[in-house]
């Protein structure tokens, strides 16, 4: 029977391979034509749902500048639009004006070549934009492949017209070629408001640059009465003929710091709620979203191209990295909703300053402190430090989980919210080890470290399952500003919960007798976690699958005492892979709106450019690893506690391989966890971050299960 599977594996992988070879190098192109077999339409403008829409861009503009004193015209804005913080990442840490003005004309990540300070924009001459030659030599060398003019180029198959009004604006109206020929150059103040409703009557897209607020001679009130102009001109014109008004700074527009952007958007949009129903309504008491973030009140620079055509009512385009915003629910009052937009900014930058520091004095306290406890084991005998270790192995290894935990509590409100998050951390961490401690798991061989396992595969499946956001802006979870993931799980996350799980798998199935329970039971939760993290619009992790099936293989096998063998493991690695392409191609068969970060995978295998995607993939891990000499250390300081984990007697650890020998699960959990490591460095982008997040919850149920075993020596 394992031989014709074998076979069968062999030619479904063949066939796969030969199949992705073909699409991926532009061979017959059947799977990217609509079903009908004619070649893909060209994008084409709805005139019945086309509303006309302006674009008020600039630059450097956070929630903190919008105030009622300050800025009355952003606050009046405010009041009767959504809104939401937008995070400018760029190609780089920090962006310039030209990168938003250059992702707003590709809808895709792009930036101006590397300078000091960013680039003064200036209008264009004899009708082509300044420096277009660099912006396009620049995208060819990022590994994003934004197509520079994507905008401009769909308004015009459409049939739709773009017009552009000040220099940063000639770069999103311009055509691939860099041609700004419907463009006009800013009024002066006071006739602002009636140029730009002039022009929305005559264009379907109406793009303004108000500038940046860190360039000379610009501040923070020019913008303010610059969009309070607009406001003005906009209220004369009858409800019915209103245009849709789009706010939002674009780019950082400084190169020595990043922070969230201010948007907002007055008037309907044509994009789609997260349940699938057209949006509408003027978004006075909603803030904004999309299916690219899925997060209430957060969007990307990118989101802008494909909004400000679906708007317009141009549809059938593709290629664009972000999606139509959209609106949900949110406070009524422009206080409410800069308060939200103030809380984010606050997890962003606390979560910044923080993680710098934190997880690193963490590692070498960590190891501080077993050195200390190894000293004293030796010189005055184990049992000496016995409580110490037990207890003090479980809460720190509730510690990872209660980084999550900490954002069910409003301590971005706090006036220090890095003390407030540091002490919820805390907080629940010693909630979660008096829990483990207290409850009746505490008479079962490890039960305390497998209630604390089991609570940490909880809070994070239920946090996937209802959106992520306890993943969003906090000590293990997702940086806002580097834009990686905003919905799923990420590569921390991911490393958490595969390391709690085969953990509490060991303890669990220690417990029982019967292979076949232990068969199931391994069965049962691995199934449910493919489930859970690799469904589009849930986890929607690619090498979540791989990763958990080839690390949890060699456990399940000897688990059910079946014998290990490499065409058993290769068998499981097999099915993964096509298990997940399998997955790729679903998603991607769903329209091009709705589709997760999956389809657009393998519509970039299809279009030729997963290649790019990949070595952009390859490139952070590299950069991950050569970050500083810590990180070049970290491969061999994983590799030395997981050996040690795995053969604690060479390495002279006391008591635990008396634990092996009473949970011998134990012991084979922790192989499984070496292969899953192992795999989940190769095959996710935060490479050597994957198995040290996983050791940062090894190392201290080790020394909670010496401590326990300890406990249970007779006193000298």
């Amino acid at each position: 029977m394992a031989r014709a599977a074998s076979r069968v594996w062999a030619v479904l992988l063949a066939l796969l391979l030969v199949a992705t070879t073909v699409l991926s190098t532009g061979g017959p192109a059947v799977a990217s034509a609509p079903e009908n077999g004619t070649a893909s339409p060209l994008p084409v403008q709805d005139e019945a749902s086309a509303q006309p829409v302006i674009f008020l861009g600039f630059a450097g503009l956070t929630a903190e500048d919008v105030n009622p004193d300050r800025t009355p015209h952003l606050w009046r804005l405010v009041s009767t639009s959504a809104v939401g913080s937008l995070t400018p990442r760029s190609v780089r840490a920090t962006s310039c004006a030209a990168d938003g003005w250059l992702a707003l004309s590709s809808g895709r990540r792009a930036a101006d070549e590397q300078r000091p300070t960013c680039r003064t924009l200036h209008e264009p001459v004899g009708g082509w934009v300044p420096d277009w030659d660099v912006y396009l030599s620049q995208a060819g060398e990022d590994n994003y492949t934004p197509a520079v003019g994507a905008l401009r180029q769909a308004a015009d198959e459409a049939g739709a017209r773009v017009t552009g009004i000040g220099p940063g604006a000639a770069i999103g109206a311009a055509t691939p070629e860099g041609r700004a020929d419907d463009w006009l150059p800013l009024a002066e103040r006071g006739e602002l408001g009636e140029q730009v409703t002039a022009v929305s009557r005559a264009a379907d897209i109406v793009l303004v640059d108000l500038g940046s607020v860190y360039a000379p001679g610009h501040s923070v009130a020019d913008v303010d009465e610059a969009v309070g102009e607009v406001l003005d001109a906009i209220s004369e014109v009858p409800e019915d003929e209103a245009p849709t008004l789009i706010a939002a700074s674009i780019a950082d527009a400084r190169t020595d710091d990043s922070r969230m952007q201010f948007a907002a958007v007055r008037g309907p949009v044509s994009g789609t709620t997260e349940d699938g129903a057209a949006s509408g309504g003027t978004g006075s008491a909603q803030l904004l979203t999309s299916s690219s973030t899925r997060q209430p009140g957060l969007l990307q620079v990118t989101d802008l191209a494909p909004t400000l055509l679906r708007t317009a009512g141009v549809t059938g385009t593709t290629g664009f990295a972000g999606a139509p915003l959209s609106f949900v629910d949110g406070p009524a009052d422009a206080s409410g909703k800069v308060q939200l937009l103030l809380d984010r900014q606050t997890a962003v930058l606390t979560q910044e300053s923080i993680s710098g520091w934190f997880y690193a004095a963490w590692g070498i306290l960590l190891i501080g402190l077993l050195v200390v406890c190894t000293v004293i084991a030796r010189q005055r005998g184990i049992r000496r430090i016995a409580s110490a270790l037990s207890t003090g192995g479980l809460l720190v290894a509730a510690v990872p989980v209660s980084t999550f935990l900490v954002n069910v509590l409003p301590w971005e409100r706090s006036p220090s919210a890095d003390v407030a998050m540091l002490g919820g951390v805390a907080g629940w961490a010693l909630v979660l080890t008096v829990l483990a401690l207290q409850g009746p798991w505490r008479r079962l061989p490890a039960g305390a470290l497998g209630f604390i396992a089991i609570t940490t595969v909880a809070v994070l499946a239920i946090d996937v399952a209802t959106g992520s956001s306890l993943q969003m802006s906090t000590l293990l979870g997702e940086p806002l500003l580097i834009a990686s993931r905003f919905y799923g799980i990420g590569n921390s996350a991911l490393a958490l919960y595969c390391t709690a799980l085969l953990l509490g798998l060991g303890i669990v199935s220690s417990w029982m007798r019967r292979p076949w329970a232990r068969t199931t039971l391994v069965i049962v939760a691995v199934a449910a976690s493919c489930v859970l993290l690799a469904t589009p619009g849930l986890g929607t992790k690619f090498g979540s699958v791989p990763t958990l099936v080839l690390g949890t293989a060699v456990f399940a096998l000897v688990a059910s005492r079946v014998r290990l063998s490499w065409r058993r493991l290769l068998l499981f690695g097999g099915g993964a892979v096509v298990l997940m392409l399998l997955v790729l191609f679903l998603d991607w068969l769903r329209p091009a709106e709705s589709r997760t970060h999956f389809g657009n995978f393998f519509d970039s295998i299809l279009t030729g450019e997963a290649g790019a995607v990949l070595l952009r993939k390859i490139g952070m891990n590299i950069d991950i690893l050569t970050q500083s000499w810590m990180t070049l250390l970290l491969p061999f300081a994983v590799a030395l506690v997981l050996w040690a984990a795995i053969s604690p007697t060479r390495f002279r650890i006391p008591l635990l391989a008396d634990q092996y020998a009473e949970m011998p699960l134990l012991r084979t959990a922790i192989i499984s966890l070496t292969v899953l490591l192992t795999v989940g460095t190769v095959i996710n982008d935060s490479g050597i971050i994957v198995p040290a997040v996983g050791i940062l919850f090894l190392i201290p149920a080790l020394a909670h299960l010496v401590g326990e075993r300890a406990r249970a020596l007779p006193a000298d």
